[in-house]
């Protein structure tokens, strides 16, 4: 090899070396500052499943220059140049799934002038994988162009989006319709889910493997469609709340929106035979947000008595009165029979001046989790609401702190490892929701919570839509979207009372 070949081919060689990475300061020419860095989401001190997508973030220190790194206690170490950093795919897969149940290490490294400091923090990697998906309602946080919303699915092992299905198709504003709630079953492990569309086409959508019916809940003694959704683990069954909803938004309180039910009950729809039936109808109280435990044999839901003090049919004027408490119903499933129907208390807040909302069993029969706010059911807008966590075994009850904030936090969704929790936070900037993950050990404690990653860092700032109603899901929907329009487009099926 002649001389001038030999120089081109070492030149390009030691380019590619130090491409691999930015180069990082000697220990000797560093400062080591004890506060965590500023970075952007915050993924400091949290732990992670080892199947997540990278966890990039933006590095809000003002300096001339910055390095981030992550590495492990074997040496193996992963680099990023600049305020944007977005770790390689391949490396961080590698490096969090070789460290499961261990600790990562992390440093930023800053540079004012010629003196570098660095900022140090940890990442934990759990054993326990999380669910690969998650479905949610992509939509406006005010609700006024409620014909622009997107039922969507994210793969949260990179960074694939996908739509089960939208309405923007819609050519007209006097064609409009809303779609909310998409609930799986068990995790759609076995493709079965459900959402609704309201207004144009209304109905509910029963998605099941390809397939997808539209059917309409209403009949003599059922006055209203479904609205909340509780999947049955092992029958074709779905139990639902009907709601009569009221909606106020005002001007100059920081809650901004207060949705309120007017009555509510709750009613058990069979898929396979199409008929329907009521399972409470209490003039006084108010049932909503039904739940089964896995084995199928218990119904939970949210219920309050209607206070003494609210003019008939008008609870604005006792809205902060209404306070619920979970309460169960005992299930026959050979028979598809409520046994009892008097309901069991399961927690009982609102003698606390607390109301409780959404109750979800985990998958192993151990937990519920709640959102736990001052009053009403709808916590979504209600700054006070957090989620509380009961052993069901011992009743005992807790705040999840090291997941909650101080805005609100309300939606959840168990992963079907039951070491995992999906819920709707304002914290990041009082106004959007975004979705938000906390780890939950064997003993019920939480450990700090973090916004799903995006490959922008930046993504959630410059997204001016919330996430609704996360669901963890192990499979993805199956259906294509012509499947699901021709459902929604068709005329529904009309359910029958159940007449035992």
């Amino acid at each position: 090899m002649n001389t001038l070949k030999y120089t081109i081919l070492l030149a390009a060689m030691l380019t590619a070396l130090t491409g691999c990475g930015p180069s990082v300061p000697s220990v000797d020419k560093v400062t080591v500052n004890p506060n965590q860095p500023n970075i952007s989401p915050d993924y400091t001190s949290v732990t992670i499943p080892p199947n997540i997508a990278p966890l990039n973030f933006e590095i809000m220190e003002d300096c001339d220059e910055s390095i981030a790194t992550l590495g492990d206690e074997s040496g193996n170490l992963i680099k990023a140049h600049g305020p944007i950093v977005k770790w390689g795919e391949k490396e961080w897969r590698k490096l969090a799934e070789s460290n499961m149940g261990k600790t990562l290490n992390g440093a930023v490294y800053l540079r004012y002038g010629k003196d570098w400091v660095r900022k140090d923090f940890k990442v934990e990697v759990a054993e326990e994988p999380i669910d690969h998906y998650f479905s949610y309602r992509l939509i406006e946080p005010s609700f006024v162009y409620f014909n622009q919303v997107a039922l969507n699915q994210r793969d949260l092992t990179n960074w694939d989006v996908k739509t089960i299905h939208n309405n923007y198709y819609v050519p007209d504003e006097s064609n409009m319709s809303c779609m909310n709630c998409h609930v799986p079953r068990n995790n759609n492990a076995d493709n079965h889910s459900q959402f609704h569309v309201r207004n144009t086409n209304g109905g509910t959508v029963i998605i099941v493997g390809d397939h997808a019916k539209k059917v309409k809940l209403t009949t003599d003694s059922v006055p209203s469609a479904g609205v909340y959704p509780a999947w049955h683990p092992t029958e074709e069954l779905i139990a639902y709340s009907m709601n009569g909803t009221k909606q106020y938004f005002y001007t100059r309180d920081p809650q901004k929106v207060e949705v309120l039910d007017q009555w509510s009950d709750l009613i058990l729809y069979d898929s396979e035979n199409e008929t329907v039936k009521r399972i409470t109808a209490t003039p006084d109280v108010l049932e909503t947000f039904p739940a089964w435990n896995p084995e199928g044999n218990r119904l939970y839901f949210s219920a309050a008595r209607i206070p003494e003090s609210a003019p008939e049919d008008n609870l604005q004027e006792a809205y902060d009165s209404v306070r619920y408490d979970i309460l169960s119903l005992p299930f026959d499933v050979a028979t598809k029979r409520f046994t009892k129907t008097v309901p069991d208390t399961v927690l009982c807040v609102s003698t606390e001046g607390k109301s409780a909302s959404l109750p979800r069993i985990s998958p192993d029969g151990r937990y519920m989790l709640t959102c736990v706010g001052d009053y009403g059911t709808f916590h979504i807008w209600h700054k006070s609401s957090d989620l509380w966590l009961t052993d069901l075994a011992t009743g005992e009850t807790k705040p999840l702190d090291a997941a909650n904030s101080r805005d609100v936090d309300s939606y959840h969704s168990w992963s079907s490892n039951s070491r995992w929790v999906i819920f709707s936070s304002r914290r990041d900037d009082h106004g959007f929701t975004r979705p938000y993950v906390a780890y939950i050990d064997k003993d019920g404690n939480p450990s700090k919570a973090f916004v799903v990653p995006q490959e922008n860092p930046r993504y959630y700032k410059e997204l001016f839509k919330s996430y609704n109603v996360p669901e963890f899901m192990v499979n993805p929907v199956q259906t294509d979207r012509a499947t699901i329009l021709e459902a929604i487009e068709s005329t529904p099926i009309q359910v029958s009372d159940r007449k035992d």
